[in-house]
């Protein structure tokens, strides 16, 4: 019986971790387009341009809200014509939404500048996997699409608490089960 359990026990740590390992993903982002940036830009480093988000996985709680800031990698003058947003559920159940928009159409930016594109907030159970993108359509009528930012839902801690309270109570009455 002891074998039993602690093999049922074994599979639940698992189980959780092959869920959470799934959505975290690494991805390069590509180097023409837009590139996205969930972090407000750091003053500009070596080459006047800040780091790039690098595709890493960000773990941030359900309910989040960030501001994206984009630039796009071609130096020059750029007519935006159009902004669109993008997000793709990866696992779980959720999604993301854009609460405030900053960058407006038939407005000229300048490459290599980063800008805000606005302010986002993601919803979803834990374990949900985000991918966010937006693509402007610029001067000519060419899209540019922008790399992925990775968002991976966790729990809050009072969940996380609640969970393993059940998880050691239900331990308990198995022991006394076993016992009588």
């Amino acid at each position: 019986m002891r074998k039993a359990a602690l093999l049922v026990w074994l599979g639940v740590i698992v189980l959780a971790l092959l869920a959470s390992a799934g959505a975290m993903a690494q991805v390069i982002p590509p180097p023409y387009g837009i590139e996205l940036n969930p972090y407000q830009p750091q003053p500009p480093g070596p080459g006047g341009v800040p780091p790039p988000y690098n595709g890493e996985t960000l773990e941030v709680p359900s309910g989040d809200i960030e501001t994206l800031w984009f630039h796009i990698v071609q130096p020059g003058l750029w007519h935006v014509d159009d902004v669109s947003f993008h997000v793709t559920t990866l696992c779980g159940s959720g999604g993301a939404v854009v609460v405030a928009r900053d960058v407006q159409p038939s407005i000229e930016y300048q490459g290599s500048k980063w800008y805000p594109f606005g302010t986002v907030q993601v919803n979803g159970v834990p374990s949900t996997g985000l991918a966010i993108q937006i693509d402007l359509k610029v001067q000519d009528g060419v899209r540019l699409w922008s790399n992925p930012v990775y968002k991976h839902i966790t729990p809050e801690p009072s969940s996380m608490l609640a969970f393993g309270t059940g998880l050691f109570g239900l331990g308990g009455l198995l022991l006394r089960r076993r016992r009588s």
